[in-house]
């Protein structure tokens, strides 16, 4: 009878344990790797007069998705591809990184991109191109 009482012990004891480990991991009292790599989702409105990104140049971590709102009366565009820009110097795309374009976006639209590769982004808008409607967005690790 002695043997049965030690594993009763031990079988009492090891699902003890496993409750407290869970209820604290519930609680939040042990950290998850998960739970510090949440990405982030950051805002960018579009205006007309005159016509920018609001912010204008921003800085986002590796992971995180920049969401585009046109709030303008007219179309916009978030165009990164250096075939549809009137100045090549108007795009700046990290190394392997492929061209992205929203398309032209009706007021009230928007369009996301998560950003994955670490570097300096430059981007414009195709009609406001020659009115200097340029954003940046630094990406970090």
């Amino acid at each position: 009878m002695g043997t049965l009482s030690c594993f009763n012990q031990a079988y009492v004891r090891a699902i003890r344990t496993g409750l407290v480990a869970g209820i604290l991991l519930a609680l939040g009292a042990v950290p998850l790797t998960i739970a510090s790599a949440s990405a982030a989702t950051v805002e960018v409105k579009m205006t007309d007069t005159p016509p920018v990104y609001l912010p204008a140049k921003l800085t986002v971590k590796s992971g995180d998705t920049v969401k585009w709102t046109n709030n303008a009366q007219t179309l916009h565009t978030v165009t990164a591809d250096p075939a549809k820009a009137v100045d090549k110097s108007d795009v700046q795309l990290p190394k392997g990184v492929a061209p992205f374009d929203s398309g032209f976006m009706m007021p009230g639209n928007d369009f996301s991109y998560t950003f994955k590769t670490p570097g300096q982004y430059k981007y414009f808008c195709i009609p406001h191109e020659k009115d200097g409607m340029i954003g940046y967005v630094t990406v970090t690790k």
